[in-house]
């Protein structure tokens, strides 16, 4: 294992600790993976995010990607599973939940879910960042920045306005968040607000 990689992790064991040590708004069991529920009343779960056993279909899903996942977020959805919850400026998709019901927060379904929105995004060198939205509820794509990224480092995360590309086919960043995602993660992880559960 590189020495990024083992980085990588380390970050992402981090992160998840805070996570799982900061209070969360109990959800519906229904949209949480199971391994990740806690026991709770009336169909509503506490939860946590857990150990995955692996990710057998993330190759697939990354071979239809213009661009890897960043070394970090590799690390995240191949090794945890989660429901969708806010942290941060971010809503987390889910990864692992397999009630229909909650396809449109899985991190499966979310990533290919736009089509004309994703050819816009491609063509410009931008990968979504499917396990996020605004943690506003916005519609604007939370995207990996591939135009200026170097290969020691992973790509800037950067909020996209969609009413430019839906309008004009144009590419106008209405926030960079972070200029990279694994120190976007660390910032997190300095100080978690209260998660809350996606909407």
């Amino acid at each position: 294992m590189s020495n990024r990689q083992k980085m990588a992790d380390r970050r992402i064991d981090a992160f998840v600790a805070a996570v799982n040590a900061s209070p969360k708004v109990e959800l519906s069991c229904d949209s949480i993976p199971e391994p990740c529920r806690l026991v709770g009343p009336d169909g509503f779960c506490d939860w946590r995010i857990v150990r995955s056993e692996g990710a057998s279909w993330m190759a697939e899903l990354e071979s239809q990607l213009p661009h890897r996942w960043p070394v970090t977020f590799r690390s995240l959805i191949s090794r945890y599973l989660f429901p969708s919850f806010e942290c941060g400026p971010l809503q987390f998709y889910s990864v692992g939940v397999t009630n229909s019901i909650e396809d449109f927060n899985e991190l499966r379904i979310a990533v290919l879910g736009d089509r004309p929105l994703l050819t816009v995004l491609w063509k410009h060198g931008y990968l979504p960042l499917p396990f996020a939205r605004p943690a506003d509820g916005s519609y604007d794509p939370v995207c990996f920045d591939y135009r200026q990224k170097a290969d020691s480092t992973e790509p800037a995360v950067v909020r996209i306005d969609h009413e430019e590309i839906l309008r004009r086919e144009r590419i106008r960043i209405g926030k960079i968040l972070s200029p990279a995602f694994n120190l976007l993660l660390k910032n997190i992880t300095a100080g978690p607000s209260s998660t809350r559960p996606n909407r």
